[in-house]
């Protein structure tokens, strides 16, 4: 691909470059190139805009458990995160007069508010409810001393709908106090006896 130039030699002193463009066949090669450059690179691309969204919900949840905690303590009252994985939706709220094991009313119709979260499509959550009893709902609890309720969930799974394999886990920190995201071989099983963790 070259920049073809011809002097043109005018009836005056004047003379003038002409500069000719690509040609057809050039301008198809270079479409060719590119079509099979973006054939190869689509699928990593895929995947990489699959698991960038899994890691966003990932931290976006673990933010609103770290903002539930600080508001328990800045408050003076328990503060519950929730979790409706059937709808795909977690929120938090202050348990001031409110049940803890009932899940908030919501009207799909009406937007969420500013302390309820829907998970994107694509993304499900899969819960622990190894160490809730039966009457109450998937949660974790911040008592106003910062220390999680003992019928708070030890973690949690959110998994890619589409792909079994890309998952994360979000589960409790070696303290016990804080949740943290685990991926691949950093995950362990969600129980008590192998987490070892402390509850005050």
């Amino acid at each position: 691909m070259r920049m073809r130039r011809a002097l043109i030699h005018g009836n005056g002193a004047k003379s003038r470059w002409k500069c000719q463009g690509f040609t057809l066949l050039e301008l198809i090669l270079v479409m060719v190139l590119l079509t099979g450059v973006m054939a190869v690179v689509a699928p990593s691309l895929t995947v990489f805009f699959r698991s960038a969204a899994l890691d966003e919900e990932g931290r976006r949840l673990v933010s609103v458990i770290e903002m539930t905690r600080r508001e328990a303590i800045a408050s003076g009252f328990a503060t519950q995160v929730w979790f409706d994985s059937d709808r795909g939706l977690y929120g938090m709220r202050e348990l001031q007069g409110v049940q803890a094991d009932v899940l908030p009313a919501l009207d799909e119709k009406k937007p969420l508010g500013k302390r309820i979260f829907r998970m994107p499509s694509n993304l499900v959550m899969e819960l622990d409810n190894t160490s809730l009893f039966a009457s109450t709902i998937a949660s974790i609890i911040y008592h106003p001393d910062g220390h999680l309720d003992e019928n708070s969930l030890l973690g949690l799974f959110i998994k890619n709908k589409r792909k079994e394999d890309q998952k994360i886990q979000i589960t409790r920190s070696v303290n016990g106090l804080r949740f943290e995201i685990r991926k691949g071989n950093e995950m362990v099983p969600l129980q008590s006896e192998i987490l070892q963790i402390p509850i005050n």
